[in-house]
């Protein structure tokens, strides 16, 4: 069971994307499984399958992985999947980023991909000519996650980030990025960029011809989600929560003797990741939920008990504050849409 979600912003941001490559979006909009009204609402969330099955048909429909924008051909569908058997015989992580970026570099003339140090760490920045072509930062922030998530997925394990800074204003969606990238998040920097330890470019290239066949057939989903190589405390967190939510969740001091650490130092690092234990529970639970409206014949009480509340009330209040819509307009906004 997938049931992770992204901001609507990202579904919003596409959708304008394909309006401006010339593109009617009513029929994307119609086969997704997500209401419009959820659409217009800036702190929803919709699944992160619906978002990638959208952006796969947007692909295709405008057949640029870059959806042709601000009208201009980049890429054509297979490229990423190109430049990723061109990063298998790297070696190691720093020659995979060059490679990458040599490739990148000499395909598009308008986006600039660079590696830089300073003191211990390493320096990853992508740079449009004209930033205002990526008015809403999507296609950055698309860049970037999809950076991260390859190259940890590379060494076989997770690239912990330092800081990730960015170009623009703090939007909306600005909690989004803490659960993307799980560091300390800067705007209004002179670029966008990934920060990490330069240890990690010696690492070495992990994975093979075979795992790579299944890495691609699983993208771009692979490259939304947390990915499965994350060994963060959040991760680490989820799973020994695991996903039967009916039963209470370990208290916080447990959990921190599951790790082998004090509460203190725990709540510590967690802060460091930009989260708490409270948002952890919070954010599966409403992912789970989201899931289970959009997907099941559940009523919404039996939902509230798969989600471990006692008192449907308290999971109608819960699931406003996740999602600004009680769970009965969520689940009747999806069902007016599939009519």
């Amino acid at each position: 069971m997938k049931t992770s979600t992204v901001s609507v912003h990202y579904v919003n941001a596409c959708l304008a994307r394909a309006r401006q490559a010339g593109l009617d979006t009513q029929p994307f909009i119609t086969r997704l499984d997500v209401s419009p009204e959820i659409l217009l609402d800036p702190t929803a969330r919709v699944p992160s399958e619906e978002y990638v099955r959208l952006c796969m048909q947007l692909v295709k429909a405008t057949n640029d992985e870059f959806l042709l924008l601000g009208g201009i051909p980049r890429t054509r569908p297979g490229t990423f999947a190109l430049m990723a058997h061109a990063s298998m015989p790297a070696g190691n992580l720093r020659r995979a980023i060059l490679r990458f970026f040599q490739f990148y570099n000499l395909l598009l003339d308008d986006l600039h991909f660079k590696l830089s140090k300073r003191n211990d760490e390493a320096i990853i920045s992508i740079r449009f000519d004209n930033p205002a072509l990526d008015w809403d930062h999507q296609t950055s922030d698309s860049v970037l996650v999809l950076l991260h998530r390859f190259f940890s997925w590379l060494i076989g394990q997770r690239l912990e980030l330092t800081q990730v800074s960015l170009s623009g204003e703090p939007p909306v969606h600005r909690e989004e990025y803490q659960r993307l990238f799980r560091t300390r998040i800067l705007f209004n920097q002179a670029r966008d960029s990934l920060h990490f330890k330069q240890k990690y470019l010696d690492n070495p290239i992990t994975q093979t011809e075979a795992s790579l066949k299944e890495f691609l057939r699983e993208a771009p989903y692979n490259l939304v989600v947390i990915p499965d190589n994350d060994d963060s405390l959040t991760a680490k967190i989820r799973n020994i929560i695991g996903n039967d939510f009916r039963h209470d969740f370990p208290d916080f001091e447990a959990v921190a003797r599951s790790l082998n650490s004090t509460p203190q130092t725990l709540r510590r690092h967690l802060k460091q990741e930009g989260t708490s234990y409270q948002e952890i529970k919070d954010t599966m639970r409403r992912d789970a939920a989201i899931y289970y409206l959009n997907r099941s014949q559940l009523t919404i009480n039996e939902i509230a008990d798969l989600m471990g509340f006692s008192e449907p009330s308290t999971f109608h209040r819960a699931f406003k504050k996740w999602t600004g819509l009680t769970p009965g307009a969520y689940r009747q906004n999806s069902d007016q849409e599939m009519m």
